[in-house]
């Protein structure tokens, strides 16, 4: 069960998981659950939650709304290993689900209960799986066997094949109040500018930003935008500057430098520092000077690559796409003092 045998409900969630044990408690919960939000936000944790109560055997006679922690279902979701759980991902180093996942999938909700009540599914995220795993999902969905629930989770709700969509009740997970994960992240030890930052860079989501924050992304990203200024000014071979990234996540690589030609734009359009995510950017590159015509094309070359890997749906030769994505980069930047 990898790390699912670990459950949690964030502080931003309570209102959330108390809604949804009061309607299980009074009406029912479907069969199909699909939690929404942006990276970060604690949809996996919260569907582990909800996995861990829905199948503690107790939950029903103690109407209670967390798991006991005591009973024979909840001594084995901590070790790991419920039999009346399952985890649907991408494996084998894929970037999609395949069809083969959904099949085991189905294959196990048409199974009969062992210690539980119920069977549950975690399905995430449910964007990259492919036609093919889709199809198959979607067929589960229309006729849920027995007493059985799919826990399903995506951060790019749009992505989602809208009859698979159609078929679930959607939990959305909001961005907490700003005060709110400030003080998260505080309790979590961040020093107070840190925690603006990393939550501003991460779309107010606080897991994401403390994950930032405590993998030094911001320093990451410093040193990229030093390499990328010294490529731009000819310091730096373009063989050299695509090296340099090698060991690093080309979806990083992408998103960073999608919200660094998003910055640029935004300075373009008369932006201030205090509107740009790292404002650092216009100590290395003039905004003034650049072409928007090609900036924003260039933005949304970069977006849609990330999109596709992201999906799993395009592979890309790491060297070719980077080399390509500099040349253009190249067009488009105007050293200081060349008119």
């Amino acid at each position: 069960m990898s790390d699912s045998h670990w459950t949690h409900v964030y502080p931003w969630q309570s209102g959330l998981w108390n809604d949804l044990i009061k309607r299980h408690q009074q009406q029912g919960l479907p069969h199909a659950l699909m939690f929404t939000g942006v990276r970060g936000i604690g949809k996996h944790a919260l569907a582990l939650q909800t996995a861990r109560w829905l199948l503690c055997t107790r939950r029903i006679e103690q109407q209670a709304g967390v798991a006991c922690g005591e009973c024979h279902s909840c001594r084995l979701w901590q070790a790991g290993n419920h039999p009346d759980f399952m985890e649907c991902k991408p494996e084998d180093g894929s970037r999609q689900i395949r069809i083969d996942g959904v099949r085991k999938l189905n294959e196990f909700l048409m199974q009969t209960p062992q210690i539980s009540a119920c069977q549950v599914v975690n399905l995430h995220p449910v964007e990259v799986l492919n036609a093919n795993a889709a199809n198959a999902l979607l067929k589960t969905l229309e006729e849920p066997p027995g007493e059985s629930f799919l826990l399903l989770e995506t951060e790019r709700l749009g992505s989602v094949m809208p009859t698979i969509r159609s078929r679930c009740q959607r939990l959305a997970l909001a961005t907490p109040p700003h005060q709110q994960a400030i003080d998260w992240m505080l309790a979590n030890g961040c020093d107070p500018a840190a925690a603006a930052q990393a939550l501003r860079m991460n779309q107010m989501a606080p897991i994401a930003a403390l994950q930032w924050v405590q993998q030094q992304r911001h320093e990451q990203h410093q040193t990229w935008l030093q390499q990328l200024q010294q490529w731009s000014n000819g310091a730096l071979p373009l063989d050299a500057m695509v090296t340099i990234w090698k060991n690093d996540e080309l979806a990083d690589v992408l998103a960073w430098l999608g919200q660094l030609t998003a910055d640029l734009m935004r300075a373009h359009m008369g932006a201030d520092t205090t509107q740009l995510l790292e404002p650092e950017v216009l100590g290395c590159f003039d905004a003034a000077t650049l072409q928007p015509a090609k900036l924003i094309a260039l933005h949304d070359r970069i977006n849609k690559a990330l999109g596709q890997l992201q999906s799993g749906a395009s592979f890309f030769n790491r060297q070719l796409l980077l080399e390509s994505l500099m040349i253009e980069w190249q067009t488009l930047v105007t050293e200081p003092g060349r008119h």
